[in-house]
């Protein structure tokens, strides 16, 4: 709705002796909660109580857009070096220029853009980020010397998969007829149902499905009764002409994966561990690519039954050239992480 639009309304329904409150609540019942804040419909109010009739802006004050100085420009790259949170309106303030001199100067003389901050999984110290500098260099000294086949990788993790899907923001939005309520969702709930899978998959497609039952936690020893020998059984049934002796297991470092009793038992499978470094969900495939992917597709299921089925479909239909193309974007991954002296990059992909 423009802007000229909602100020003719407020000032329509002032006249009528209608209240802030009243005229806002108008508003956001027709048009959505973001058409106008509650604060803007006040201040407009009190400018019209005020006997003033325009419904334009103030003219801002300032010298006028043209007037950009190389003072200007370095007056502004000093205060944005000094809090790269400020506003433009702050710093037009402070300067005493105008709103546009500043989006110019910043955007177009400084090639600077505002963007919010990334969520990172840790705050690594610089012994983990050399940690991961040295497990990247080193898994792909192997990859690319041959020692280590792609295909003979295999990787995955555990995670928890809500049995209510719940529609992203931004696909969530409807058109709605005038005057009709917009669509609601309900929130995550804290006890909301959920299941564990274990999942392990390889670049010709998934290897081990397992669903925890309700109440069970995972150990070392149930992981390796319960994941590591099905999945080894698994392999075998895949790969019957193969032996074990090339394949390498790649998992986090959960306190389960990392017990002497798991160590032992891929000992005598003869299975590899590939090292992964602590902290870094951007380097397994399972979180940076799987588990994104499938709860995406998922949709609300009943119970853990037709959740694992849904799950295990899901899976399949994967094309295998997927599963090949992460693990190269895997790869990728491990040079940029070294590239980028070890600190996490997502935020450049």
């Amino acid at each position: 709705m423009e802007k000229q639009c909602i100020r003719s309304y407020i000032k329509t329904r002032l006249l009528l002796g209608l209240t802030a409150t009243q005229i806002h609540n108008e508003l956001t019942a027709v048009y959505g909660p973001d058409v106008v804040s509650y604060s803007t419909v006040t201040r407009w109010i009190q400018r019209f109580l005020n006997e003033r009739e325009s419904l334009e802006d103030n003219p801002r004050s300032g010298r006028p857009l043209s007037a950009i100085t190389q003072r200007d420009i370095d007056e502004v790259k000093d205060l944005v070096n000094d809090d790269p949170h400020i506003t433009i309106d702050y710093i037009a303030d402070i300067l005493d220029i105008s709103h546009g001199s500043v989006d110019t100067i910043l955007k177009q003389h400084l090639g600077l853009r505002k963007i919010t901050s990334k969520w990172v999984p840790h705050k690594l110290t610089k012994e983990q980020r050399q940690l991961r500098i040295d497990i990247c260099t080193e898994n792909l000294k192997k990859i690319e010397r041959g020692t280590w086949r792609l295909c003979d990788i295999v990787t995955g993790d555990e995670t928890w998969i809500y049995h209510r899907k719940i529609i992203p923001k931004e696909q969530s939005k409807a058109w709605v007829a005038k005057g009709e309520s917009p669509p609601t969702q309900v929130r995550r709930q804290q006890f909301e149902q959920k299941t564990m899978f274990v999942i392990f998959f390889m670049t010709n497609g998934p290897l081990l499905i397992h669903e925890l039952p309700s109440g069970t936690s995972i150990n070392a020893i149930y992981y390796r009764d319960e994941c590591l020998k099905e999945l080894i059984k698994n392999l075998y049934k895949k790969r019957p002409s193969s032996t074990a002796n090339h394949i390498n297991l790649h998992h986090d470092n959960a306190r389960p994966h990392m017990n002497n009793i798991v160590f032992n038992y891929l000992q005598e499978e003869k299975i590899k561990l590939m090292a992964h470094p602590p902290y870094s969900p951007d380097l397994a495939p399972s979180d940076f690519w799987l588990f994104n992917y499938l709860k995406r597709g998922l949709d609300t299921c009943p119970d853990a039954t037709s959740l694992a089925k849904m799950l295990s479909r899901e899976l399949y239909s994967i094309p295998i050239h997927e599963y090949q193309k992460t693990f190269q974007k895997w790869i990728e991954r491990m040079k940029l992480c070294i590239e980028h002296h070890g600190d996490y990059f997502e935020h450049l992909l």
